[in-house]
């Protein structure tokens, strides 16, 4: 299931993705270092982010969501739902309950 999570918010989307990722810094959770989420700025034509894993021994870097904005509603798309726990967290405690909507959509096969 791939989950969209919607952000009420005045802020822009590089402020929310930086929300998550420094909520996401794994110590010692991996034989090859450290693992953190890190924001990195999209290189399309639209302007967003992407948040990305990145263990600290390792060069490739694995895909976690992508952040934009659209009105006054910063996005993080395409959400595994396996991560769940790792938006809403910091994403509750930033904007609150009120502010948060998330979306399950499935993935066409």
């Amino acid at each position: 299931m791939t989950l969209w999570f919607y952000v009420k918010t005045s802020d822009d989307p590089k402020i929310v993705g930086n929300v998550v990722c420094a909520y996401n810094i794994f110590e010692d959770s991996h034989p090859k270092g450290e693992y953190t989420w890190v924001l990195e700025k999209g290189t399309g034509p639209e302007d967003y982010w992407e948040i990305r894993g990145k263990f600290e021994e390792i060069k490739d870097l694995s895909d976690i969501a992508l952040v934009y904005k659209t009105g006054n509603t910063v996005v993080l798309g395409e959400v595994n739902d396996d991560l769940v726990d790792n938006f809403m967290d910091p994403l509750l405690e930033k904007y609150g309950f009120d502010n948060i909507k998330c979306v399950a959509t499935h993935p066409k096969a």
